[in-house]
């Protein structure tokens, strides 16, 4: 089990600088580290739709929103809301649905119930639930934000700034691997070859089943 004092160590490690016995050592690198930490968690968390920190919700009609202007509905986000993975009027999330809209710090749409999946704030300060690949790649992302800081070498910047790419890389690929098959929607490319329909299965939901992470509009070119 993970935990903050080792992800310092770690970046200390790529940093090839000292290590530290405490998080309240007096000592520079620990309040370097201290100070990058908030902004690095806060990116490493949306550099990815990472799977371990998804939440999904029926989400609960306001008492204090307004629906906004053609709009038939408001909902409350989370208390724990940080950023929206997807949006649904089925459990399941199966269904291609667009018909709501992000307003004024509320959901809006003509539909109700509402599904939500979202990455969660809290998990940011979980840290002893973050996966293995995921705190390493935090700890190689600490070290690149504070490698000005506490070290004066751009060779070392320049290798950090590698590691890192392929730090989230690996994150994302073995992240990937725990996610079930999901429906992605038709590319540009497909839906010509297809006539310009746009429906993969033939059913109109779109697109391959594929496992792992999906962009939007996939074979686009």
């Amino acid at each position: 089990m993970v935990d903050k004092l080792q992800v310092y160590k770690q970046a200390l490690i790529h940093l090839q600088a000292a290590s530290i016995v405490t998080l309240t050592d007096d000592v520079e690198a620990r309040y370097v580290l201290d100070n990058a930490w908030t902004g690095v968690v806060e990116e490493a968390f949306s550099a990815g739709d990472w799977n371990a920190f998804k939440v999904s919700v029926a989400l609960e009609e306001s008492v204090t929103g307004t629906a906004a202007l053609g709009w038939a509905y408001v909902f409350d986000y989370p208390d724990d809301y940080s950023r929206t993975v997807a949006v649904s009027n089925v459990p399941d999330f199966r269904s291609g649905f667009r018909e709501y809209a992000d307003e004024g710090g509320y959901l809006h749409s003509n539909t109700n119930p509402m599904f939500l999946r979202y990455i969660s704030k809290t998990k940011m300060t979980d840290v002893d639930t973050w996966p293995t690949m995921f705190w390493r790649y935090v700890a190689v992302k600490l070290a690149f934000e504070t490698v000005g800081k506490l070290t004066s070498g751009d060779t070392l910047e320049a290798k950090l700034d590698k590691k890192l790419d392929k730090a989230l890389r690996k994150a994302k690929s073995v992240d990937a691997r725990n996610e079930n098959n999901k429906v992605i929607g038709t590319g540009s490319w497909l839906r010509a070859r297809q006539g310009g329909y746009g429906y993969g299965d033939g059913y109109g939901r779109g697109g391959t089943l594929v496992g792992g992470e999906i962009s939007p509009g996939e074979g686009d070119v």
